[in-house]
């Protein structure tokens, strides 16, 4: 069970009064949304579990598109004597934009603003951020060295909470080096540039705490492979960079888990790598698009396992099937007893494997879908009144899902 709250930071600064408030995603124990699974299981947690499960594949080369280096972010170049923080600040806070997007109407009933940070990525003016802090928006507010800039936010993946904005490119500003994910190991040197609490240009810095780690989001979605970290994050650093030693960008800051609405050392981060493999659709505004398997789920705990008189102690019962959906289509069959039974009767199906890789968890299977294009056939390994079957099933797209 999680011990804390999830904190997306929207970072909603409501005029004239100047105070910041925060867009929570309160997970409950059993957070049930429809339209689950899919590279989004679009399925819900009985019980959030930090332990990563099976990682997402590496996605297709992207150094066509963009600098990278694929060497070990933990060495340091021989030539980066004295504080290493300072020099990786320095070399990178030029690149490091604040993000505004004004609204005519807060919460409150006065005009405001969402604030967050982008970096840039390219000669082009391309900055990337997250989704969330430019969500609903067509242009932004984009300021860099006291100029501002109007952005236009030409690509976005919510799903994936990624977006892109483009300004005219600014004279002068060399875009940040993208490395990789892929090698970072725990107790790697990272750090953080941002707006915390329109703080701007802030830097923190700390340590890779784990890797593929995986977070409800707002919809009910599960996000994988996200690396977790103890740099100081807070409301006003979403979309900005994690950087690692070299001063390369490893992960774009996205979200906290905290009790009290600020960093208590579990910060985390969309890997750069997952925002390379989608540049080239994001860049032109096209849909990325993702897998869908078209359930809502939970992972089966010890307390599910005896509650429902399971068969099983790891895998993901079925509670519903989207009507329609990949699942309904392949005849899975969800659990019949209502959410909150006193008497249960734990008849769905229960997920154990997808083609032959075992899923103890929503965010398993998430993780494990998420490596097939859509129209992928998988072959699904599941638990029907206590016999081992194996169902086919197409996966849909979930830019095309029922509404």
């Amino acid at each position: 069970m999680m011990a804390g709250r999830w904190n997306r930071w929207d970072d909603d600064w409501e005029f004239p009064r100047g105070s910041s408030g925060l867009r929570r995603a309160a997970v409950a124990v059993s957070l049930l949304l429809a339209y689950a699974l899919g590279v989004w299981t679009g399925g819900t947690v009985f019980h959030r579990t930090h332990s990563a499960a099976i990682p997402a594949p590496p996605p297709p080369d992207s150094a066509d598109q963009m600098p990278a280096n694929n060497s070990s972010s933990s060495p340091l170049p021989p030539d980066l004597n004295g504080n290493v923080i300072t020099r990786i600040y320095r070399s990178a806070r030029p690149s490091v934009f604040t993000i505004t997007a004004v609204t005519t109407k807060a919460r409150d009933g006065g005009p405001g603003a969402d604030i967050g940070t982008g970096f840039l990525i390219d000669h082009d003016g391309d900055i990337a951020t997250n989704n969330h802090v430019v969500s609903g928006f067509h242009t932004v507010s984009v300021t860099v060295n006291d100029t501002t800039y109007k952005g236009t936010v030409i690509g976005t993946d919510p799903l994936d909470d990624l977006a892109i904005v483009r300004i005219p490119p600014p004279p002068g500003i060399q875009p940040l080096p993208l490395g990789t994910s892929k090698t970072l190991q725990p107790g790697d040197l990272v750090v953080a540039i941002g707006n915390p609490f329109e703080l701007t240009a802030s830097v923190t810095a700390g340590i890779i705490s784990g890797l593929n780690r995986s977070m409800p989001t707002d919809s009910g979605r599960v996000l994988t492979g996200l690396l977790q970290t103890d740099a100081a994050l807070n409301p006003g650093n979403s979309g900005g960079p994690l950087l690692n030693a070299r001063g390369e960008v490893v992960g774009i800051n996205t979200a906290i888990e905290s009790p009290v609405e600020g960093s208590v050392g579990i910060g985390f981060a969309i890997p750069i790598d997952r925002l390379k493999q989608e540049l080239p659709l994001l860049r032109v505004g096209k849909a990325v698009q993702h897998p869908w398997l078209g359930i809502v789920a939970d992972d089966i705990t010890p307390e599910l396992e005896q509650a429902l008189h399971l068969p099983v102690s790891q895998g993901v019962l079925v509670r519903q099937v989207v009507k329609g959906g990949p699942a309904a289509k392949a005849g899975l069959i969800p659990d019949t007893s209502p959410l909150s039974a006193s008497l249960p009767k734990g008849d769905g199906d229960v997920i154990t494997a997808v083609n032959g890789r075992p899923v103890g968890s929503v965010a398993d299977l998430t993780s494990a879908i998420s490596q097939y294009p859509v129209g992928t056939v998988v072959h699904l390994t599941v638990l029907r009144h206590g016999k081992t079957i194996e169902v086919d099933v197409k996966l849909g797209n979930w830019n095309q899902r029922p509404q």
